[in-house]
């Protein structure tokens, strides 16, 4: 028995359908039978062999189909489960607990008495406020067997104990259940500073403020791949589904932008996707628009290398690294997320952000790419009227062909503006549609 999807994205106020297909060998009668959340079954279809709709998919629920032989509901031969997804995802990028990037990351010191239950009580205010997805950062920064001086600096590769914090976390994410039932997704991002900064030095003359070399600092990225898998793959809600959607290799990628990116991507890459997909995670990158007004509204650009983005100068660095990738031969994600900062001068930020994805609608397709965005990092601006107009202006673009699946805010550091940090509790409604 099967179901097509089984994650259905459904718009808000609205209900999602499935299709159930089955059959029987040897049977001249079956039954299928539904339930949801874990209630009571009720009977869907009866037939040895057939495929039916289930139009009345709810969002933030679950329903298990059984298929059982002949109609005295014993014997089971099937089963297939089906979840109902928000079709436009809001979430955190969520990291720390307090404004105090330094001090408050909190996954190097979650064993430490007290940060777990403060984590726990933002994970519950969060997904009451209406946050379906959280997605946090992993900086590796520390070599191994030294001391890290500040909360936010984990060891490359994570140390034991960080490892298990991770886990921690994960399933004390999976536990959720929001006030109207609803539960949490989580997406991770590995990013390189310090000992696993990829833009110090070179390949050949050492990489990172340790000056590893080329074939060290590789074994240490697929150690911290396998770390973080090992840690969270496993990690299910108490729905039985996987908590864990994407994992990112590295954020904001600007090919042209960032030395030694070629050469980072060209060697963990492939590897990378081959691990994370055996994992059954989906393995992936984020990018950069370009997105101060005066690159989005440049109507007179002109790119010598691309023409395709003349008068689309907000697909400047993320047209370029998809390019790179296309041209490698890499895999291409299949969803196009990236961080999207609008500064506004004179325009208002429904003008900037519906120009910021109509470029990438006139650009983004010529490589083969759907029409699918995340913005995945975004302003949490502490002027409420303005927060409000900006978390407008993206919901609005869910309604162009569905086209923004996700929209996540930053916090700290600058997550409202330079040097403006921001911590829980947050105004998610004013980013739901």
């Amino acid at each position: 028995m099967t179901a097509t999807p089984r994650a259905v994205d459904i718009p808000k106020g609205a209900l999602g359908t499935t299709v159930l297909q089955w059959s029987t060998q040897g049977q001249s009668t079956a039954e299928v039978w539904v339930s949801m959340d874990g209630g009571g079954e009720a009977l869907f279809a009866r037939s040895p062999a057939a495929s039916a709709s289930a139009p009345w998919i709810q969002s933030g629920h679950d329903y298990q189909f059984r298929l059982y032989a002949g109609t005295a509901h014993s014997q089971l031969l099937d089963t297939v489960r089906v979840y109902g997804d928000p079709a436009y995802k809001v979430g955190v990028d969520y990291h720390a607990t307090g404004a105090d990037f330094v001090n408050t990351a909190f996954l190097s010191i979650y064993h430490l008495p007290g940060v777990r239950d403060t984590v726990r009580g933002q994970l519950q205010g969060m997904a009451d406020r209406g946050a379906t997805l959280l997605h946090t950062r992993l900086w590796m920064v520390t070599s191994p067997g030294t001391s890290s001086p500040e909360a936010w600096r984990l060891h490359f590769p994570p140390s034991a104990q960080e490892a298990t914090n991770l886990r921690t976390y994960a399933q004390d994410v999976a536990a959720v259940l929001a006030a109207d039932g609803h539960r949490l997704r989580l997406d991770l991002t590995l990013l390189w500073l310090g000992a696993a900064d990829y833009q110090q030095g070179t390949p050949t003359t050492g990489l990172g403020f340790d000056h590893l070399t080329a074939d060290v600092f590789t074994s240490r990225v697929n150690q911290t791949v396998a770390s973080v898998l090992n840690a969270v793959q496993d990690v299910t809600r108490p729905d039985g589904r996987r908590l864990v959607d994407s994992l990112y290799l590295d954020g904001e990628v600007m090919i042209g932008a960032k030395a030694n990116q070629e050469w980072f991507l060209t060697t963990h890459y492939p590897s990378f996707v081959q691990q994370v997909r055996a994992a059954g995670l989906t393995p992936t990158l984020y990018f950069l628009a370009a997105a101060s007004e005066a690159e989005v509204l440049d109507n007179g650009f002109v790119d010598s290398t691309y023409p395709v983005l003349n008068g689309h100068r907000s697909m400047y660095w993320i047209y370029r690294s998809l390019r790179f990738l296309h041209d490698q031969g890499l895999v291409l994600p299949q969803r196009i997320d990236f961080s999207c900062y609008p500064a506004r001068t004179a325009s208002s930020y429904s003008t900037l952000v519906q120009r910021i994805f109509d470029d990438a609608d006139a650009t983004l397709p010529s490589l083969g790419l759907a029409k699918r965005y995340g913005a995945v990092e975004t302003y949490y601006l502490t002027n409420a009227s303005d927060r409000a107009a900006l978390g407008a202006a993206f919901a609005a673009q869910r309604n162009v062909n569905a086209r923004l699946e996700r929209l996540q805010f930053w916090t700290t550091p600058d997550g409202g503006g330079s040097g403006v940090d921001v911590g829980y509790p947050f105004a998610i409604e004013d980013y739901l549609p």
